[in-house]
């Protein structure tokens, strides 16, 4: 099988593609088709654990940012922040404000205290108190998590460069840090601010770091020691991890609906640790180097087009938006389908442009679409 070295390349269609892949899993994760009565609980089961996509965007979060920032000595912080910041906090603001309210006008939360949540919501703030982590864009919470990846990553690869071992301290250091945090603050909870062990590992940074950094390690062995395969197949082994991970989360999925594998503490560790080293890490270092049939499916160009618009997707597919318009279609094939096609237009007519127009405002010249297609990274938020 040959493979494609990756030294002079800083876009990987195919990563693009598998961001859609996650989203379409995170999608299944939370409007299960397959019913435990029509297709059995071993299917149920594991259509609950698809959870992963999650993981599967912080992993490529860690290695796409890596992948461009780590090389450099002297990192532009003003670029480099400026460009985290056009990419995702336009559309985030305008979608949460917009539901906000919505639900305000629509009489579907009439909590006291709106106020706050919508604060502790457009600052990226919810995701550390467990009493506010599903307000607003429900699954917004895990954009606190990649934020706190995005701010403390400039000082990460600075350590890194200076010694490698920081790839496997620093996601020791900071779940120490968690732990810490969660110690001191039991005597006195406070909005349930790093409520409980289980609300670390499942929810905050410091407790999943690990995840980015398996990416980050892959973009710096690709980096700097050239990342020759270990062995052709790469890929096909990393799809094989991942199936074994999410079919080891289904045994662990209690006798409840929603007793997912993941909320127990094996389950916590098979998904922050075991998935990102033994599938998705060998998964993305096999897409970046093999030309396999499934780089070329995910590199196409209607997988790398919902790829691109994943982030408004992810953004719009659970809450005010998607309940609005199941109300309006009544068919959930239907409203899928609308909601892609929305997801889509959202890319292109908002977040796209002002992306762009940010990154003018903010001192760097938006590069032309040939450029910018080359220079692009797939986080989570796009």
């Amino acid at each position: 099988m040959p493979t494609a070295q990756p030294e002079s390349r800083q876009y990987f269609p195919a990563l693009t593609g598998l961001r859609a892949v996650a989203a379409g899993l995170v999608f299944v994760h939370h409007f299960n088709p397959f019913s435990a009565e029509k297709f059995g609980w071993t299917v149920h089961t594991l259509a609950a654990e698809l959870h992963i996509g999650v993981t599967i965007f912080f992993v490529l979060s860690g290695f796409l940012i890596g992948y461009r920032y780590l090389g450099q000595e002297r990192l532009q912080l003003r670029t480099y922040f400026a460009n985290r910041f056009a990419r995702i906090y336009p559309l985030y603001f305008l979608l949460t404000t917009a539901t906000f309210v919505l639900c305000y006008y629509l009489g579907r939360d009439t909590a006291d205290n709106l106020l706050e949540q919508y604060v502790l919501n457009i600052t990226f703030l919810r995701g550390l108190f467990q009493q506010y982590l599903y307000t607003g864009i429900a699954q917004g919470w895990s954009l606190t998590t990649e934020e706190m990846f995005y701010v403390s990553a400039p000082l990460a690869f600075w350590l890194v460069r200076r010694s490698a071992h920081w790839l496997w301290a620093l996601p020791l250091v900071l779940l120490a840090v968690g732990g810490a945090l969660v110690l001191a603050g039991r005597p006195q909870p406070w909005h349930g601010f790093f409520d409980s062990f289980d609300f670390l590992l499942q929810f905050v940074y410091l407790g999943r770091a690990a995840e980015f950094f398996t990416g980050v390690a892959l973009a710096w062995w690709l980096r700097q020691r050239g990342g020759q395969l270990p062995f052709q197949g790469l890929t096909y082994v990393g799809l094989a991890g991942m199936l074994a991970c999410v079919a080891a989360l289904s045994r662990l999925h209690g006798p409840e609906e929603y007793a997912f594998g993941v909320m127990t503490w094996p389950g916590m560790f098979i998904n922050n640790m075991v998935l990102p080293l033994v599938g998705i890490g060998p998964l993305l270092w096999g897409l970046v180097q093999e030309d396999t049939w499934l780089r070329r499916l995910l590199g196409s160009g209607p997988l790398v087009l919902l790829g691109k618009s994943s982030y408004a997707f992810y953004l719009i597919h659970m809450g005010v938006f998607q309940q609005l318009l199941y109300e309006v279609v009544g068919n959930q094939i239907v409203c899928v389908l609308l909601l892609y096609v929305g997801s889509i237009l959202l890319y292109r007519l908002l977040e796209e442009p002002l992306n762009r127009w940010l990154r003018r405002v903010l001192g760097r010249p938006a590069a032309p679409a040939s450029v910018a297609r080359n220079t692009a990274d797939v986080t989570i938020s796009g």
